[in-house]
């Protein structure tokens, strides 16, 4: 397998930054936070070229008390080779619920975990999915858990999303500034998000490892 005929989709740069370094030969597509954004970007890259496989991946919050921060977990839809690689790989199989909005606490996490019984919680994937299958491409959600059931977000990010899902620096920057005791929690969350990053580029170049990749591009 041609790891130009993989494209894989990352919400922003902050998930995708460590795996672009490390294999820039592979086709990266950042979509945007939420469906909305994922479904419309998608799209048009498909207008475009179609690929052999479609991979969904980035962060998520974990709902599954068993799952601790930086662990990975995937999700296939379809067939392909690439998937009889992950029975051999210290990758979790698991579900992921999709949501329009950023789950902020434990508690919220928590009652997702009793009521629908998913794995993870993010936003992106489960639009990317229902395009995949109308168009008979195999889909794989494969992500890293940035947080834990039990870790409440430092901030409630959904403030600080603009209309079109993107983070407002000014607000951010605003809130902390008018709170510094948040600045503490925030430089923790982040330099957990970099390890996330890391980790998860790790998994993903595991995973392609016997791949003759070449002549992909980030977009």
């Amino acid at each position: 397998m041609d790891c130009e005929d993989v494209l894989i989709c990352f919400a922003g740069m902050t998930e995708s930054r460590f795996f672009r370094r490390s294999r820039p030969d592979v086709s990266v597509l950042h979509t945007g936070i939420g469906r909305r954004n994922a479904k419309a970007a998608l799209e048009d890259r498909l207008a475009r070229r179609r690929p052999e496989l479609i991979i969904t991946s980035g962060f998520a919050g974990g709902l599954n008390p068993e799952l601790c921060a930086h662990s990975l977990l995937f999700e296939k839809s379809g067939g392909h080779p690439l998937f009889g690689r992950l029975a051999g790989l210290p990758f979790r199989e698991g579900s992921f619920c999709c949501r329009d909005r950023i789950v902020v606490t434990a508690e919220e996490k928590q009652l997702l975990w009793r009521s629908g019984g998913c794995d993870a919680v993010e936003m992106e994937s489960a639009g990317i999915h229902e395009i995949a299958q109308s168009r008979r491409i195999p889909c794989l959600t494969f992500r890293a858990i940035s947080d834990a059931v039990h870790e409440s977000l430092p901030l409630d990010f959904n403030r600080l999303l603009t209309s079109r899902m993107k983070v407002d620096l000014g607000k951010l920057c605003g809130d902390l500034c008018w709170n510094p005791g948040l600045l503490l929690a925030f430089v923790r969350f982040y330099g957990s998000v970099v390890k996330t990053s890391r980790v998860l580029a790790d998994a993903l170049c595991r995973l392609l490892d016997d791949s003759s990749c070449f002549g992909g591009k980030s977009t």
